[in-house]
Parts: structure tokens; C-alpha cells; sequence
């Protein structure tokens, strides 16, 4: 059963957060501009294995902005700092855990959430077990700035709706084209995942919307983030979920021009959904294990 409660700072803002499970704390980091909700059936399908936790990032779901906040249409730069810098996400995610009385965690993140992840796994080693990352990927400095000028429009409401066709064009193509506003033979995606329905690009406009004018401050900052070197620089043990049906597929795969040492491995898996939730779980299981001396039937360990 899936529990929801709300973690108040010591400077009064509020987290909100789901939570299921018993035993070691994995915490689950979703991706902007989206909400905790999303990590649902990740924590399905880790049920009975760890205690999972899913906070909605500052400013999006539930949850109260990150401190100094101000609204900034697309993302750009406010009286809270740079767009394009994690710090707040990871001081914030870092006084989340004490407050919830744990020393350590284990991570979990995807998109966004992979780079909250990278940067706390860098800043806070000795906070960090390990890390299990998903919709990774490596930009080029051009294809990066490129993206940052034209992927957030400004979804400031408008009294002619405009803005309610610009945020259905996006998590619409979301899922056809990468970059979504690249609507060419060359950007179109192989094949939709089988999480493209009505159904889920309804919730992911309800979730755009609900971050308001500023839901592309988390987002830019994980974009400016996607680098390989980034991930190169976690000393602690990680695992790269290289799922087949991510929309970052084809910038995913540069992963493999790069050197990477011991403790960090991709597992690999298909493109369907059940397949992705299978890898998180193998990965999650065998960093898991590795460190709580748990020894499982080699069924259920992580397949190379």
C-alpha cells in the first residue's frame, strides 16, 4: 500500500511524498515537470524489497518551491540563481533524508531525476549507497544549447487558452519526435513506447500545468546536466537502466564511446514497459544485496 504525507522544513516549506515498502531506503526521483505519482509502478514493482520513497521535486506535484523562488517563465534566470544549476535540488533532497532520519540511501531516478541523483551522488557520498540511473544520456555542447533555446516555451496562462495548445504540443510530440519541436523524419522516435496513450499524455498535462510558469527550472538545469562526464564522476556504485524505449535512446547509446570504471555498469533491456521495471528491480536488487549480504537465487539476480 502506497502511503502519502507531507516532510515540513525547518524554514516551514512542506515536501510532499509517497511511500511503500519495508527495509533499506531507496528514495525515487521523478522527472520534471512531472510528480511523485509517476514512480508508482516503480515502487510496484520494488515492493517487499526495499523501503521506497518518492518525494515530488520543489515546485512540482505537491511540493512547496525550492527556497529564494521565483516565477520565471521558461525557466530562465530569477532572484532565485541560475536556471540551469541542481544545487537547490540537492540540498534540499539532502536535508529531505536527515530530516527523515536516515544516514544513507540508496537512489533511484530517471530523466531529471537521474541528474538530481548524479549531482547528490557527487556532492554527498558518504549520504549515498548507490544509484540506479534510467533515461540517461550524453548531449553535445551545441545540441544542449540548442534544446535550452527552444524546448520551454513560456506557458504563462493566457486569456485565449494558447497556452493550453502549446503544453498539448509538447507532451504530445513528446513521445513521436526528440526534441519534441523537431518534427522531422530524422528526430522521429522508432516506435512509441506503450505508455503512449490519451490516457498518460492527459496526466502529463495536468502535471505541466500544475508546475505553473516556472515548471521548466528543474528540467533546463537536468538538461544543461546531461553529460557523461557527470555520471564518470560518482565514486559510489551505479548502475544505467538502458532501456530501448526511451525517448533519449539515441543520445543514450554515445554512453558506450566512454570509458567507465568498474563500479558503474549499464544493464541493458527491452523496450516495453515490464522489461524496464525487470531492470530497475535486478539492478536495485543486486546494489542492494551487495552491500546488506544478501545472497538471492541467481533467477533473481542482475542478468549481463
Amino acid at each position: 500500500m502506497i502511503r502519502r504525507a507531507y516532510l515540513r522544513h525547518a524554514d516551514a516549506r512542506q515536501t510532499h511524498y509517497r511511500r511503500a515498502g519495508t527495509g533499506e531506503p531507496l528514495i525515487l526521483l521523478h522527472p520534471s515537470p512531472l510528480s511523485s505519482s509517476w514512480m508508482e509502478p516503480v515502487m510496484g514493482a520494488l515492493q517487499g524489497r526495499v523501503d521506497t520513497i518518492a518525494p515530488d521535486t520543489p515546485g512540482y506535484g505537491a511540493s512547496d518551491p525550492p527556497p529564494g523562488h521565483a516565477a520565471n517563465p521558461g525557466g530562465n534566470e530569477g532572484q532565485s540563481g541560475s536556471a540551469d544549476d541542481l544545487t537547490p535540488y540537492t540540498k534540499w533532497l539532502h536535508e529531505f533524508i536527515l530530516t527523515l532520519g536516515f544516514r544513507q540511501v540508496g537512489l533511484y531516478g530517471s530523466a531529471t531525476g537521474a541528474q538530481i541523483a548524479i549531482e547528490f551522488a557527487r556532492a554527498y557520498p558518504e549520504a549515498t549507497r548507490f544509484v540506479v540511473l534510467d533515461n540517461v544520456a550524453h548531449f553535445t555542447a551545441e545540441e544542449r544549447e540548442g534544446m535550452l533555446a527552444r524546448y520551454f516555451p513560456d506557458l504563462s496562462p493566457r486569456a485565449d487558452g494558447r497556452h493550453l495548445q502549446t503544453t498539448w504540443a509538447m507532451v504530445s510530440g513528446l513521445w513521436q519526435w526528440f526534441p519534441w519541436y523537431r518534427q522531422d523524419d530524422e528526430h522521429r522516435l522508432a516506435a512509441a513506447p506503450d505508455v503512449n496513450s490519451a490516457e498518460t499524455l492527459q496526466r502529463m498535462l495536468v502535471d505541466h500545468l500544475g508546475a505553473g510558469p516556472d515548471y521548466a527550472r528543474a528540467y533546463r538545469a537536468a538538461m544543461r546536466n546531461e553529460d557523461a562526464s557527470r555520471v564518470q564522476g560518482i565514486a559510489v556504485p551505479a548502475r544505467i537502466i538502458r532501456w530501448k524505449g526511451s525517448l533519449l535512446r539515441r543520445y543514450a547509446d554515445r554512453l558506450d564511446d566512454f570509458d567507465w570504471p568498474e563500479h558503474i555498469r549499464m544493464v541493458p533491456c527491452g523496450p516495453g514497459t515490464e522489461e524496464r521495471l525487470n531492470a530497475i528491480r535486478s539492478a536495485v536488487n543486486e546494489l542492494n544485496d551487495a552491500q546488506t549480504g544478501i545472497v538471492r537465487p541467481v533467477t533473481d539476480s542482475l542478468r549481463r
